[in-house]
């Protein structure tokens, strides 16, 4: 049986291939259009993962979608009747249900294939549950409590239940209008951050801050004894206006959350480009403060009811690394697992899994690792350097090609030297973090490395921090209330104190990093590189950022060189061909 999930007509469209209940292959869409969290149907993903697969159109049995118009019906009847919102926003929520209902002839017509499968059927998962599936399926629990969090989706800010071997369920929900994503988005936007996905600015920000506005704050969004909170509307516009994300092949543009009114606590936001000021600073510590404890509220009366202590956590909030490396210090949970790619685009896996469970009353199989998406050859690189070779020779280029060892122990040595690296691996990651496949390394140690990278190639705040990844074994020893392996990046732990001048190009401002622990098991080439580094400086940690510049991750190695080629990157191995400048 071959399940096809889709997030669509969704910003962060991808898709995956589930056959016979494993995960083979999943991609977003922005990868290969280069287009950031670009929306839509994602034809080239589809199309990318059959290819990999060596399958076509035909061969599909079902297409599983991350979304359900009929979740919570009669919810937002009542809600429609009660509020009489825009009617401009009814009409685009029915058009863009009426495309997903359409995906079927939609796909007809892109493969123009005359033997599309006729039988195939469309299996509609409802948003959260496709969510609390991505989480829970690939989870190393039996058991678990599960909880997504995000803006909405199918009329749902918030959701939670418990899985186990009869599969998964939710068991109650948080509706439209009120929800954690969007207060943090408005505020996102309140402070300059205007790109659709800015939040992780914010987090990284509000460390600088003190959080000195949370009685302002309280006016706007108020914490129930319960597990569940409320927004005040006055303060916000997603309830009365037409504020549904704006796209047509370009990245998605969100309309302002937040109303005039929040300009009398206040006052007027920050512009793009102006200066951000200790006023922003404390806004932000602020936001993150109250999102973290309306979050733990929420999960410690969310325990009491089960009295489980395993938990996941899904959903585009999930992606709050700060928050979430203080979840098993601040809850009564004492295991926590949270997917690599938390948000919407994992919701493609998600409905998949959620579809082969129902199907075939079974669990599907766990997906223990990140690198889901596509992978180049040693061979199909060497062609590539060759067409290239006319351009390595006029920016005076050298290359060559290393076995596994000694190309690991010389990348070791380059950032040894404070060289700065691309490094180009195997499958590309699924999500939004790089983990040592598609990534650019440096050296930790050096005090000025932020700074460099910054100058030469990341070109960003300055305030945002570089991630460390270090070998599993060392993690203990070097953060602070580690517990277990944080494989997709997902956690902020505090340095252990006399760690921290060790490797400051990854201790942020408050003295965390966003910890990466890296497995043999899960990707031996580069615990390989790390522990030659180990040998070499005594330090098992090494920086790491995402291998773009101002886009996407780099997909192919045509765009890897190209990245190379515009940057001041000291050295770029693909494979096991390394370039030089």
């Amino acid at each position: 049986m071959i399940i096809l999930g889709i997030n669509a007509f969704h910003p962060d469209s991808s898709a995956c291939l589930l056959v016979d209940g494993k995960i083979q292959i999943a991609l977003e869409e922005e990868r290969i259009n280069r287009i950031k969290h670009w929306s839509g149907l994602p034809v080239l993903a589809i199309k990318n993962c059959l290819e990999n697969e060596k399958l076509k159109i035909s061969d599909i049995d079902f297409i599983a979608i991350n979304a359900n118009f009929f979740s919570n019906f009669f919810s937002k009847i009542k809600y429609i009747l009660s509020n009489k919102p825009n009617i401009s926003l009814l009409i685009n929520k029915i058009k863009n249900r009426n495309k997903k209902k359409n995906i079927l002839d939609l796909l007809s017509l892109e493969f123009n294939e005359e033997n599309f499968n006729k039988n195939c059927k469309i299996f509609s998962v409802d948003h959260h549950l496709s969510h609390l599936s991505s989480a829970f399926f690939d989870s190393p629990f039996e058991e678990s409590v599960n909880v997504s969090v995000d803006g909405f989706g199918d009329f749902t800010s918030t959701s939670w239940g418990i899985g186990n071997k009869n599969g998964i369920k939710v068991d109650e929900r948080i509706l439209f209008p009120n929800s954690l994503g969007i207060f943090y988005e408005a505020f996102t936007q309140y402070l300059g951050f205007k790109n659709y996905g800015d939040e992780y600015k914010v987090m990284g920000l509000s460390s600088y801050g003190k959080p000195t506005e949370l009685s302002k704050i309280k006016k706007i969004i108020d914490q129930r004894s319960d597990c569940k909170f409320n927004l005040n509307l006055d303060y916000f516009n997603h309830h009365k206006k037409d504020i549904v994300y704006n796209w047509k092949n370009s990245q998605p543009k969100q309309k302002i959350l937040f109303s005039n009114k929040i300009f009398d606590l206040f006052g007027e936001s920050r512009g793009e480009n102006e200066p951000i000021v200790e006023k922003h600073k404390n806004i932000a510590a602020s936001v993150q403060k109250t999102y973290e404890d309306i979050l733990f509220n929420l999960l410690n009366n969310i325990y009491k009811k089960y009295k489980i202590k395993s938990l996941t956590l899904s959903g585009g909030c999930a992606q709050n690394s700060l928050a979430n490396g203080k979840i098993i210090s601040n809850t009564q949970f004492s295991s926590l697992f949270i997917p690599s790619n938390a948000g919407d685009a994992g919701g493609a896996i998600g409905a998949s899994y959620y579809a082969w469970n129902k199907i075939k009353k079974s669990k599907p199989e766990p997906n223990l690792s990140p690198y889901l998406g596509t992978y180049y050859s040693n061979e199909y690189i060497e062609n590539l350097i060759n067409e290239k070779k006319s351009m390595f020779q006029k920016n005076k280029f050298n290359f060559f090609f290393l076995e596994e060892d000694p190309l690991c122990e010389y990348a070791a040595n380059a950032i040894a030297q404070s060289k700065i690296l691309g490094w180009f691996q195997g499958k590309m990651e699924w999500g939004p973090r790089a983990l040592g496949n598609r990534s650019i390394l440096a050296d930790p140690r050096n005090p000025e490395m932020k700074n460099i990278l910054n100058i030469k190639i990341k070109k960003r705040e300055s305030f945002r921090p570089f991630a460390p990844s270090i070998l599993i074994e060392d993690a203990k020893d070097w953060f602070e209330d580690f517990i277990d392996q944080e494989p997709f990046m997902s956690r902020v732990l505090k340095f252990k104190t006399d760690k921290i001048n060790k490797i400051p190009a990854v201790v942020h401002v408050d003295e965390s990093g966003r910890i990466h622990t890296v497995n043999p098991e899960i990707n031996l080439r580069y615990f390989k590189l790390i522990n030659y580094f180990k040998k070499i400086t005594g330090v098992p940690i090494i920086l790491n950022t995402s291998l773009n510049e101002n886009e996407p991750i780099v997909f192919k190695p045509e765009q890897a060189i190209d990245c190379f080629e515009r940057t001041k990157m000291d050295l770029i191995i693909l494979g096991n061909w390394v370039i030089v400048r």
